[in-house]
């Protein structure tokens, strides 16, 4: 007997498993290969089945880069379905950024057909021949943590099962399923229900009590110790631990580098965001969930330090070369092992006051001189001069509340911010794949479209986010963003290389050096315009605070997207 409300293909009994699997959206990018998708979902449409919810993306980089920003909010891993190998081509710069900061995600691409006639769903175009390859997984295999190729409809559901049961399992991550279109469109079995996911995502074991306790002895016993942090989780649980276990034990905590920062900036045991000063001078070093807690080159930690590293995977075994001094590994869920050492510190005695007290002064006077010279990069006196980015980032915390996101790909200076609290400040993952931080923000404001959110980034990293996509998306899905394009004409990352590593070569020398210039600028307003968004270009820092405000009020009132162009100089 036939089930009631039964999926037409394994199309729609694959869309019904990801939506059982905790997952509200198909961030999709459509191609040939979706024909038995788009059948399957008007199937469970008209039905009134449960489903993700289909967001149409013109563009791959803003699908990768909203499912990436809405898991950073929700802790919800979300669905990416793409057109087959040129499809999967552009989504694999997002994918080695979601693999950098182990987000969890579904990458589905469409296979070309793989039979030529009689079976149903074969070729039918030219471009089916062009587009085989002997192995389109190869273009992700190394950036995610399991792929499959679908053989037969009958296994779609329990392959959605393991995929995300994969992704969500610590460390987290990518996963990749091609999809031929052949199986996709194969009937779903008559007498089979498409029922609750049937793999359990394992949680981390409890972090090893004997090595919390080495660890608690260390800390207990020690003059200089240091805390170095770098991302935090979407439900704030390490904040929340850290904030307590820090202030109560007198242990300063350096966010260097933070991709997704973990305190208040003003937390009193909050001690900055340059962790190499710290490092030199401490005798005992806990490094929570840092991929990098130092910069090897320039810093090492002091002959005699003991230096702990913690979190899911201490040793980040992804990455080929990481050699960084670790005396202790312990491996558990960051804010669990931060809650088993604060109850094992508390058998060693109270926390250090004169260090506390130390901490505490150390941390306002360094923030009232970072804010202070913040404060005056506005380019006055000199009329037209360009405003620094810590300036720019000094008018926003002004501008924005204390619930605003801020989502940062080479724009804002966190140190130059007093952050309200954890998770509101996200950077760009270590990979460096530019584009991230425009649809990041949007995938943001999709989870929580009551808060504000700001898309801080450079001009160059505006250009690679394909904008014209991005503004398309936004203005069809209510994403009201608010925007700050730092546009120095120039990228800065490679010219500052190039500074660094030649300061007295022949780049130095030159008005403008070679591969470096963004000149001319573009129109970004008219970018933006083309999808009934609003800008304005600020040239002068003495504007910028004004502008803001007129930009704020156009995101929370008027609930369009806007942009500010601003003039800034180099780093």
């Amino acid at each position: 007997m036939e089930l009631k409300n039964h999926p037409i293909n394994a199309a729609e009994a694959l869309l019904i498993r990801l939506k059982a699997n905790g997952v509200d959206y198909l961030f999709a990018n459509g191609g040939t290969d979706f024909a038995p998708v788009i059948e399957g979902l008007s199937h469970g449409i008209a039905r009134g089945a449960d489903l993700p919810e289909a967001m149409i993306m013109p563009h791959e980089t803003a699908a990768v880069g909203m499912a990436h920003g809405y898991y950073l909010l929700t802790g919800r891993a979300q669905s990416v379905m793409v057109h087959v190998n040129v499809g999967l081509a552009n989504c694999v710069m997002g994918i080695i950024n979601a693999a950098s900061d182990n987000i969890p995600m579904l990458i589905m691409a469409g296979r070309t057909p793989i039979t030529e006639h009689e079976r149903f769903g074969s070729r039918m175009t030219p471009v089916q021949y062009g587009q085989e390859m002997r192995d389109q997984t190869a273009m992700v295999r190394e950036a995610v943590k399991w792929d499959y190729e679908m053989r037969y409809g009958e296994q779609a559901d329990l392959l959605i099962d393991r995929a995300l049961a994969i992704a969500n399992t610590e460390p987290k991550g990518p996963v990749y399923l091609a999809l031929p279109r052949e199986p996709l469109s194969e009937p779903w079995p008559a007498k089979r229900a498409v029922v609750a996911p049937r793999q359990a995502t394992p949680m981390p074991p409890p972090p090893d009590a004997t090595q919390i306790e080495q660890a608690a002895e260390w800390l207990s016993a020690a003059q200089n110790p240091v805390i170095v942090c770098q991302r935090g989780d979407p439900a704030k649980r390490l904040g929340a631990a850290l904030a307590g276990f820090a202030e109560r034990f007198a242990l300063p905590i350096a966010e260097y580098w933070p991709v997704r920062n973990v305190l208040a900036g003003d937390h009193p045991m909050h001690a900055g965001y340059d962790s190499g000063p710290l490092i030199a001078d401490a005798d005992v070093v806990l490094v929570i969930d840092a991929q990098v807690p130092w910069i090897a080159r320039h810093h090492q930690p002091a002959a005699g330090a003991k230096v702990i590293h913690t979190g899911p995977d201490p040793l980040f075994q992804r990455l080929p070369v990481r050699s960084f001094q670790s005396d202790l590994a312990i491996t558990g869920d960051p804010a669990a092992i931060v809650g088993a050492l604060h109850r094992a510190l508390e058998g060693h005695g109270a926390g250090d006051t004169a260090r506390a007290t130390r901490i505490r002064a150390a941390g306002a006077e360094r923030r009232a001189e970072v804010h202070a010279k913040a404060a005056a990069g506005s380019g006055a006196p000199l009329p037209g001069a360009p405003m620094t980015a810590a300036y720019v980032s000094h008018c926003l915390e002004q501008a924005i509340d204390d619930q605003a996101i801020v989502v940062n790909e080479l724009g804002a200076v966190a140190a130059a911010m007093t952050i309200p609290g954890p998770n509101q400040f996200f950077s760009a993952p270590y990979s460096g794949g530019l584009g991230w931080g425009l649809p990041a923000a949007m995938g943001a404001k999709l989870a929580d479209r009551d808060r504000l959110v700001v898309a801080c980034i450079g001009d160059g990293s505006y250009m690679f986010a394909n904008p014209v996509a991005c503004h398309q998306i936004a203005e069809a899905c209510d994403l009201a963003v608010l925007i700050l394009v730092l546009n120095n004409g120039v990228w800065n990352a490679v010219e500052r290389a190039a500074r660094m590593l030649y300061p007295e070569g022949h780049a130095m020398r030159m008005n403008t050096m070679p591969i470096t210039a963004l000149t001319p600028s573009p129109d970004y307003g008219a970018i933006i315009g083309a999808s009934r968004g609003w800008s304005e270009d600020v040239e002068n820092g003495t504007d910028l605070p004004a502008a803001l405000a007129r930009a704020v009020t156009v995101v929370t009132k008027e609930k369009r997207q806007a942009l500010l162009n601003i003039r800034t100089g180099t780093v």
